[in-house]
């Protein structure tokens, strides 16, 4: 599927929200490990503003993940999946441990982190590649 299946919002969407109640849990079963990591204080409350930024930006990812597949090779679920976890590991994950290594964070927060983020691109390079 091409660039028209990519225009389509309605997976990026789905995806999004999926992508967005799976970091919910994911956060609360490693919210000890999560909120003790340097720089954190304290358990943050759930206000609806940061929630809203959260999805939009899932929903902005999911799109993104789209438009890329599309323009690459087209949207199937072995594409999709193939540039959800290429982007994951070169640009996300990557990201993340220089800054947690410039910030001095441990490696645990870098696992809990890179762990959501792998499961947040799985999800939605699944989602887009059944959908899309």
């Amino acid at each position: 599927m091409g660039l028209a299946a990519a225009a389509n919002p309605v997976p990026a969407l789905i995806a999004a929200l999926l992508a967005f109640g799976f970091g919910f849990l994911w956060h609360r079963m490693f919210e000890k490990a999560w909120m003790t990591a340097p720089g954190y204080e304290g358990k943050p409350a759930l206000k609806i503003a940061p929630l809203v930024i959260v999805f939009i930006a899932y929903f902005v990812i999911a799109e993104m993940l789209a438009g890329l597949t599309a323009h690459i090779g087209g949207i199937t679920l072995g594409n999709t999946l193939t540039n959800a976890l290429l982007v994951w590991a070169g640009f996300v994950l990557a990201a993340m441990v220089v800054d947690h290594s410039f910030e001095a964070r441990p490696r645990k927060l870098t696992l809990i982190n890179g762990g959501h983020w792998l499961g947040a691109f799985v999800i939605m390079g699944v989602v887009i590649g059944l959908m899309g």
